[in-house]
């Protein structure tokens, strides 16, 4: 019926892009030339602002975004409007393939830091580049040492990317473990482990490093006829008493663990935004059983949440309902 479209517009504005991770053409409704999302917002300082984000087919692809009617940098404005999402797919973030993990990571640093959101932009477009060199100097259209260049560039945005991971990594861990076992799980100690090529610690280390490790698996990337080392192929997992969360867990504390992360998430963007995100869950307490669902609610109690579901979940008593029925909504307070 489009209640994911909701949802969907609303992370737009607040990340520039779909939590789906949408192509940007299909974000447009076919036949037209261009897609436009806009909203007024009240922040916690009960300022008021207006964010539009408008997606241009023809007559060349380009993506722009206003804020009070003025053009700002994509990167400057992620995080705007401070949102964290709860998606069905993220009950199987242990499990599934190692982007979603990154992609848990990255939609929270894009919306506190604008570098990191400019230096993710960036990174992917650079890696984009470098394959294509690849794949020329294979075919002998161009040389090795074409390559420098482009290996500074990925150690110069990559060891940023990295440094960023690694810091939220670290003030999740300090609360961890109190979420997890507030949610009723028994476990001593709850470690997340981030998963790498290297050692380093700091930014000159880092790009030092990945050059080293670029140049180390030249070999392999030509023959892949892709870069292989680097933030877009790092991955994490959580240890639980000293093993690996899937080696053992049954899927509620798997669901567990996922919950403990979306809140301490939530505050960690309330804290370095200095306002609360408006929470956006879709169509996730089917998959929830009743204590997850009320230890949910109870967590969001304080939130602004825009909710997709098929029905009204118990807990939400008062709540404004919107019944969206062929493609019209009825609003029903």
């Amino acid at each position: 019926m489009g209640k994911t479209n909701i949802l969907e517009s609303i992370s737009i504005l607040s990340e520039m892009q779909s939590f789906l991770r949408a192509q940007e053409e299909d974000l447009v409704h076919w036949g037209k030339d261009y897609a436009r999302v806009s909203a007024g917002l009240i922040n916690d300082q009960k300022e008021e602002s207006k964010i539009e984000v408008v997606r241009q087919l023809l007559p060349r692809k380009q993506k722009a975004c206003f804020i009070n009617d003025v053009k700002t940098p994509l990167a400057n404005s992620v995080g705007h409007l401070p949102t964290v999402a709860f998606l069905p797919q993220d009950l199987e973030l242990f499990t599934g393939p190692p982007n979603l993990r990154r992609r848990f990571l990255d939609s929270l640093l894009s919306q506190v830091s604008p570098e990191y959101a400019r230096a993710l932009s960036a990174y992917g477009k650079i890696i984009k580049q470098r394959n294509s060199l690849l794949k020329k100097i294979v075919d002998g259209s161009a040389g090795r040492g074409d390559l420098k260049s482009w290996d500074q560039m990925v150690a110069k945005e990559g060891a940023l990317i990295t440094l960023k991971r690694l810091e939220l990594i670290e003030v999740f861990q300090c609360t961890l473990l109190q979420e997890v076992q507030t949610l009723g799980e028994k476990w001593e100690s709850v470690e997340l482990v981030y998963k790498r090529k290297g050692e380093a610690r700091t930014q000159e280390d880092l790009e030092s490093e990945i050059m080293e490790l670029l140049e180390h698996y030249q070999e392999r990337d030509l023959i892949l006829c892709s870069t292989t080392i680097g933030p877009h192929r790092d991955d994490w997992h959580i240890e639980a008493d000293a093993r690996s969360l899937t080696s053992f867990a049954s899927r509620g504390q798997q669901r567990a663990a996922v919950l403990a992360l979306i809140f301490l998430k939530v505050s960690f963007l309330e804290i370095r935004r200095g306002e609360k995100p408006v929470v956006l869950l879709d169509d996730v307490f089917s998959e929830l059983d009743d204590e997850h669902q009320k230890a949910l609610l109870k967590c969001f109690d304080d939130y602004q949440v825009i909710i997709s579901a098929t029905h009204v979940p118990e807990g939400v008593e008062g709540a404004r309902v919107w019944e969206v029925e062929k493609l019209t909504s009825l609003l029903v307070d």
